[in-house]
């Protein structure tokens, strides 16, 4: 549990860092990188409109408490192995069963807690095989590609159940990011009215460019500072046509590659780093377990 909340949002500081680190993605990239682990699927090109969604949203949904880049890496290697493409077919998974399906999924390790993982993969497939004909296309014209209403709506417990983790506040954002930047023409409605996905390098990078300052103390990520993570970007990239989403691959990069070797205020990227002068001084600390802030402008 965090202790008081002692924290200041700061939107128009955001917003000048947000107009730095996209122009230096557009053109070198942030400390020389634009990848994230999800653009390794790039490495198995598919040509099936279909399945491709359904492998962005299948692994997707295993994106969580785990290394990512490792995750897409075995979704890489079960895409390349002939004898598993069913599990990307949502009526198939069904048509075999829980029991093969988890034996798939450990193959390549794209399950990493077997059960869990398996139920996870299997309830999803189970609602898009049963209720949207087995085409995750035709869940989102269901709710008119409205993307915003969409993450309203099946926001409830009875999609957290069939629908697990797609439907939660975090990875739902992150989810829409995936399919927008890596299937073309999907004629999405009012990704801009969605919240940055918050992770811990969205986290720390926010902090660490003074976008929210303060004293603070939790034991992990809490939805308070989530929260005001969403905020600041949502107040700060308003009126700037830069959906908040779209922030999510700079600052992770910067994290990433910068704000993660900082350490007692001094950070070794420093000289390279493309917002130096928005680092803030005092203690960023943001990990799965540990948050503790410190800063001031």
């Amino acid at each position: 549990m965090g202790k008081r909340v002692n924290l200041e949002i700061h939107p128009e500081r955001a917003k000048k860092v947000a107009k730095v680190l996209v122009k230096r993605l557009e053109k070198g990239g942030i400390f020389s990188f634009k990848e994230l682990p999800d653009d390794e699927i790039k490495k198995v090109p598919l040509k099936d409109r279909e399945k491709l969604i359904a492998v962005l949203s299948l692994v997707t949904a295993l994106d969580y408490m785990r290394d990512a880049k490792k995750l897409w890496e075995s979704a890489v290697e079960t895409l390349k192995d002939k004898e598993l493409q069913w599990i990307f077919s949502p009526k198939e998974v069904v048509k075999r069963g829980r029991n093969e399906l988890k034996k798939a999924l450990l193959k390549h390790r794209i399950a990493m807690r077997k059960d869990k993982d398996t139920d996870i993969w299997w309830n999803i497939s189970q609602t898009i095989a049963g209720e949207f004909g087995g085409s995750f296309l035709s869940f989102f014209d269901s709710f008119n590609y409205m993307v915003d209403e969409t993450y309203r709506k099946i926001d409830d417990k009875k999609w957290h159940e069939k629908f697990p983790n797609l439907s939660g506040r975090k990875i739902f954002p992150h989810w829409i990011r995936i399919l927008k930047e890596k299937v073309e023409d999907l004629p999405f409605e009012n990704v801009g009215k969605l919240p940055i996905p918050v992770d811990v390098h969205v986290t720390r990078a926010t902090f660490t460019t003074g976008c929210i300052t303060g004293s603070y103390r939790a034991k992990s990520i809490t939805a308070t500072v989530r929260n005001l993570v969403i905020k600041v970007w949502d107040e700060a990239l308003k009126d700037e046509g830069i959906p908040p989403v779209s922030m999510f691959r700079p600052l992770w990069l910067l994290s990433k590659h910068g704000c993660h070797y900082r350490k007692n205020g001094d950070c070794p990227k420093r000289e390279e780093c493309p917002v130096r002068q928005f680092c803030v001084s005092g203690k960023v600390v943001v990990s799965a377990s540990h948050v503790e802030i410190d800063t001031s402008l």
